[in-house]
């Protein structure tokens, strides 16, 4: 009997632990596909780190170029001298992934905004319109699908 009480104590606690952690809606993960995503965001998002990251190589060069200790130092000073030369290059080559990733993002959201437009075009609306007048005014059509010229 107490083989039975704790079986089914460990299946009761296993199963309130799985609900607890279970998500609680079942479309959290729909519409996170790239179709969805701001790009224009993400450019100025890209672009922002880009800018903070040239801000900080060029406070890094700064510093190099402030500081004349690092000749007093010996070894310490050249290894410190060192890890500032790598942080600026560091510092720049995030700075270069971040401009690269911005265009992407730029170039994708012009490609959207161009497939917008063609989508909701004006001359879609106009042949639609015609094609509601046709079938208004019932002007007669061949077996083609066109009008009569006479």
């Amino acid at each position: 009997m107490r083989a039975i009480t704790v079986k089914y104590f460990a299946v009761l606690t296993i199963c309130i632990l799985v609900a607890a952690c279970a998500q609680m809606s079942p479309h959290a993960s729909v519409g996170k596909g790239t179709e969805n995503l701001n790009h224009t965001a993400l450019t100025k998002h890209h672009e922002n780190l880009a800018r903070s990251m040239q801000a900080k190589a060029e406070e890094q060069k700064k510093i190099i170029k402030s500081r004349s200790r690092f000749s007093k130092f010996g070894r310490n000073a050249q290894s410190a001298k060192k890890r500032v030369l790598w942080r600026i290059h560091n510092y720049e080559k995030a700075a270069e992934v971040n401009f690269a990733k911005a265009a992407y993002h730029k170039k994708i959201a012009r490609e959207q905004g161009r497939h917008d437009t063609h989508t909701n075009s004006d001359a879609t609306k106009e042949q639609i319109d015609k094609a509601s007048f046709r079938l208004d005014k019932s002007t007669p059509v061949n077996s083609d699908g066109l009008e009569d010229a006479l």
